[in-house]
This record gives C-alpha cells, structure tokens and sequence, in this order.
C-alpha cells in the first residue's frame, strides 16, 4: 500500500474578501487519487490542477467529491471534463450541484454511511450541516486530517446563514469535529490550520459571542432589523463586499434565537422576548 499523499493546491478564484483562492486537495497516490473541491469554472483551476498532479505523482483524479455547491467550490468541475470523472455529493446538495454544472451527466450522490477507498486507505465522509444544508468534510483517519469545505477558514470565520446555512446545525457540526483525533484542518479558504482544536474552540466562541451581543443589542435598542444589527456589530469594520453576507449570519443567529424562544420577530424587526 502506497503512502498516500494530502495536497493544498489553492485557486485564484474572485472569493469572499479577504481570500483570494479556494482550496482543492489532491488525496491519493501514484495509483489512485481524488480531487476534493474545483474552485471556479476558469481556466486556471485546471492549469494549477494539473500542475500539482505533476509535481506529486499523483494519479489523475477519477472521482470528485464536492463539500458543497457554492460558486467558488463546485463549477470548477467543467473545466476537468478530460479526466471523465465521478462526481460526488450529498443528496441535499444534489440539485443545486447539477445546476451548477451542468451538463455532466457524472453526478452521483454518496453514503457517509461507508468509508470512501482510495488505494485501499479509508476515507471518512461526513455530513457537516452548517454553511449548507448537505455540506461534507472529509477525516483521513490515517493521518489525522480533516478537510472542512468552508465549515472552517484559516483566517476569521465562514458566513452561516439563508438560504440554506443553519447557526444550530454549525454549532453542532463544530462540536461533532472537536472529537475527531486530529493533527491538521484543511480548510475551505487559507492555510492549513495546525491547531485545530484551538482553531474550532476560536469559532465556536466567535459565533456564541455574536449571539450574547445580538441580545445585548436587543435589550438596549428594543427594536432592531437585521441590517440594524449588522452595522451595530461590524461598524464599518468589513469590507463593504462582505456586508450582505455578514447580515445574513445576523439572521442566521437571529433565526436560532427565534427558535430557542428567547427573541420575537415582528415584519422586519426583531425584539427580546418579554
């Protein structure tokens, strides 16, 4: 059994401020390999691809697995129709990965039921519910890795909210990667994260500390929208490019807070519950 090999290979792609490339990860050796993620449907996710395959040995991918159907992460696939592989995602992801990229006819859902075989070394699939509904991330038990899709980034933390992000499936998703045995974090944007559990205590305070300041906000202003909130929060701290994605992670927790029966919406504002 060959030593199988983790690469980064990260691709300029016009991501979220302040990234400025997605990662792909090369997985296997010189007899098997998948790729996980594509970036965006441009020339240079296959020109750095096919780079990387040379410099490792690797075998060309003839499967790939998406963490999730985001531009950034999955119409990258178009530009790999030479290699004719398999492409894999969860169900949930299914139809908005098949718009995404169509016209493969490649697409096949996956089981994280059972463990995914790249010569003969195991790799576990796991639904990491939180950015998207159907989002996966991959554990290499052999070694200690994690590839979180956009659960995790190197550098701040990813945006949760509608359409289809959930702050309640991310906090448990976060909960359910700290008792991984871990070592590294291949994250969706930036380096390799080398402190993981660190790095997942960082978000999970990070967004626990959001929800307490959205109360706070609550209770002084009585009445406030999303939008309200937002400028609260940040002011003018981001760049303006981020701004709809930072209110959507306002609602996002404002939703949760909703569900947890401690906030009230009215229209478009949002109070404490009396």
């Amino acid at each position: 059994m060959k030593n199988l090999k983790i690469v980064r290979v990260p691709i300029p792609t016009p991501t979220l401020w302040p990234h400025q490339t997605t990662n792909c990860y090369l997985i296997g050796t010189e007899k098997e390999s998948i790729l996980v993620d594509a970036g965006y449907d441009q020339e240079v996710t296959r020109t750095e691809l096919q780079k990387a395959l040379q410099m490792t040995g690797m075998a060309q991918p003839q499967s790939i697995i998406l963490t999730h159907y985001h531009p950034d992460h999955a119409p990258g696939v178009n530009q790999l129709s030479e290699w004719n592989p398999t492409i894999y995602c969860h169900s949930y992801e299914f139809e908005a990965i098949q718009r995404t990229i169509s016209p493969t006819s490649h697409l096949e859902t996956v089981s994280v039921e059972e463990p995914f075989l790249i010569d003969q070394h195991k790799i576990n699939l796991l639904h990491t519910p939180g950015h998207t509904k159907g989002h996966l991330s991959l554990y290499v038990p052999s070694k200690k890795i994690l590839i979180a899709g956009d659960n995790i980034v190197a550098e701040g933390t990813s945006w949760i909210g509608p359409p289809d992000g959930d702050m309640a499936d991310f906090l448990n998703t976060l909960a359910a990667l700290k008792q991984l045995d871990l070592e590294r974090i291949g994250p969706g944007h930036g380096d390799w994260v080398t402190n993981p559990y660190e790095h997942i205590d960082f978000v999970m305070n990070r967004r626990l500390e959001r929800e307490v300041q959205i109360q706070d906000l609550l209770l002084q202003h009585e009445r406030l929208t999303a939008t309200n909130l937002t400028n609260m929060i940040y002011q003018g701290s981001i760049h303006p490019s981020v701004f709809e994605v930072a209110k959507r992670t306002t609602e996002a927790h404002l939703i949760k807070l909703i569900q947890d029966g401690v906030v009230v919406q009215e229209n478009d504002t949002y109070r404490m519950k009396s």
